[in-house]
C-alpha cells in the first residue's frame, strides 16, 4: 500500500528494506516473547496456489474499517464484525476472504497492522491492559500464522524488510504530553529489544524525543533512519523527530517555514517514502482556517523543502494517498478530487461520480494496469453498523461501490 490518510496514526509504507543488524547499546532490554513456533493453519491443504484453498471462507459481509492494498488485485483489511476479523482480497476487494487465525478475537480499531508485501503481514491485538498484547505472523498470505507475546499492545507498528521491526509503543497520555517506549526486533517479531523511553519516572528514560507533545506517526525508511512526528501548541514549530541509529537517539529535525508562517501552529503526520523519494504531509493552523500542504526530499529525507505561501500546493483537510513518487490524490471526499502528476508541486481539480462527504475515513491508490492507477476509497462505519468500499480505474474520476 502506497497511501496516507489525514489523522490516521498507523502508517504503512512499502520500503527499501536491508537486512542488517540492528544497532542496540549495551544498557537496552532484551524482552524475548514467549510464543508458538508451530505455524496454526487456516487451511488443511498447503501446496495449491491460494485461490484453490477452498476452504478459505469468504466474509460476504465484511465491515471494514482498514485496508491497505499491494497492487490492483491483492490486498489486506481488518473487519470489525462481531469479534474481528482479518480478511485478504485476491480480486481487488470484490470478494474478501477470511485468513483469521483460529480462537482469535478482539480485533477492532485499536488493532495493529503492518504489511510489508502480499505474503508478510503482521496483526497485533491488545491484551485488556493494553501495554502488552499478541503479535500475529504471516510469511504466506495468511494461510499460517505463528503467535508471539509482545511486551506493548497500543503501539505504531512497522517492518522495513521481513525480518526488521520497530514498534512506537503508546506508554500514557495526558496535559499535551505523551510517553513513548521504542522497540526493535531483528528476528521477524519474535523477541523485541526496548531501546529507548522518555518515561520520566524511569531511570534509564532519555528526552531526545521529549516527553510533551502527542504523537501521532512513525516511519523507518531502512534498519537505521526512522521519524516520528507529532504536535504540541508551539508556535512556528514542525514537531519532526529522526533517528539514525534505529530509535536509540533522537533529534529534532529543522523544517523551513516562510518567515509570515512562524507565528502559525503546525501538525505533520509521518513521511511516506517511494525509495529516496518521499513526501511530510503538513497540517497548517491559519489564523481563520487550516490549510494542508506536503514538502518534499529527495535525498532520502536528509532535507525537506515546500512552501505553503505558493497557493498551488495548498488544499483543504482531507485524506490523501500516493502511488509512486510523482502521483497523488487529495480528496476532501465532496466530489472534488485533487490530483498531482509532479510529485505535489502543483495539484488540479477533478469532479468525480461520488459524494463522501464527512464520511470517508481512507484513500489509496497504487499502480494499475497499462501504466494506470486503481484506487479505493472507504468509509466510517454508519449508524447501521455498515461501512462502504469503492474503487476507481480512471484515476478517480469515477467509482464503483464494491461494498455499498
Amino acid at each position: 500500500m502506497r497511501s496516507k490518510t489525514f489523522l490516521v496514526i498507523s502508517v504503512l509504507v512499502l520500503l527499501m528494506g536491508a537486512c542488517n543488524s540492528l544497532q542496540v547499546p549495551a544498557n537496552v532490554t532484551d524482552t524475548p516473547g514467549s510464543h508458538n513456533d508451530t505455524p496454526v493453519p487456516i487451511s488443511t491443504s498447503t501446496n495449491a496456489p491460494f485461490m484453490a484453498h477452498l476452504d478459505v471462507p469468504v466474509d460476504s459481509s465484511p465491515v471494514l474499517i482498514r485496508v491497505a492494498f499491494q497492487d490492483a488485485n491483492d490486498g489486506w483489511g481488518i473487519s470489525s464484525v462481531g469479534s474481528g476479523s482479518i480478511l485478504r482480497t485476491v480480486d481487488g476487494g470484490l470478494t474478501w476472504l477470511n485468513v483469521t487465525p483460529p480462537g482469535l478475537t478482539g480485533i477492532g480499531y485499536s488493532t495493529g497492522f503492518s504489511v510489508l508485501d502480499i505474503n508478510h503481514v503482521w496483526v497485533l491485538v491488545p491484551n485488556p491492559d493494553f501495554f502488552t498484547g499478541t503479535l500475529y505472523r504471516t510469511l504466506d498470505g495468511g494461510l499460517t500464522w505463528t503467535s508471539y507475546e509482545a511486551p506493548f499492545g497500543g503501539a505504531n507498528l512497522q517492518f522495513p524488510d521481513a525480518i526488521t521491526g520497530f514498534a512506537l509503543a503508546d506508554r500514557g497520555a495526558g496535559a499535551g504530553s505523551q510517553s513513548v517506549e521504542m522497540y526493535q526486533t531483528s528476528d521477524a517479531g519474535a523477541s523485541w529489544l526496548s531501546v529507548f523511553n522518555n518515561d520520566p519516572n524511569r531511570p534509564d528514560s532519555s528526552t531526545s524525543l521529549p516527553l510533551s507533545g502527542i504523537k501521532n506517526g512513525m516511519t523507518f525508511l531502512d534498519t537505521d533512519t526512522g521519524w516520528v512526528t507529532g504536535t504540541r501548541p508551539v508556535e512556528g514549530e514542525v514537531y519532526l523527530f529522526i533517528t539514525h541509529n534505529g530509535g536509540v537517539d533522537w533529534e529534532q529535525q529543522t523544517i523551513s517555514l516562510p518567515a509570515e508562517y512562524e507565528s502559525y501552529q503546525f501538525m505533520p503526520q509521518a513521511p511516506i517514502f517511494f525509495g529516496i523519494d518521499g513526501f511530510l504531509p503538513l497540517m497548517i493552523y491559519l489564523s481563520d482556517s487550516t490549510a494542508f500542504t506536503f514538502y518534499s526530499t529527495h535525498n532520502g529525507g536528509t532535507t525537506w523543502t515546500g512552501d505553503p505561501t505558493n497557493v498551488a500546493t495548498m488544499l483543504p483537510p482531507g485524506h490523501f494517498a500516493f502511488a509512486d513518487a510523482l502521483h497523488g490524490w487529495f480528496w476532501d471526499g465532496s466530489t472534488n478530487l485533487f490530483v498531482t502528476i509532479d510529485g505535489a508541486l502543483t495539484w488540479s481539480k477533478n469532479t468525480t461520480n461520488l459524494d463522501l462527504s464527512d464520511r470517508m475515513s481512507h484513500l489509496e491508490f497504487v499502480p494499475g494496469i497499462d501504466g494506470g492507477f486503481t484506487g479505493w476509497a472507504l468509509t466510517g462505519v454508519d449508524d447501521s453498523g455498515h461501512s462502504q468500499l469503492y474503487k476507481t480505474t480512471d484515476n478517480g474520476i469515477s467509482w464503483k461501490a464494491l461494498i455499498p
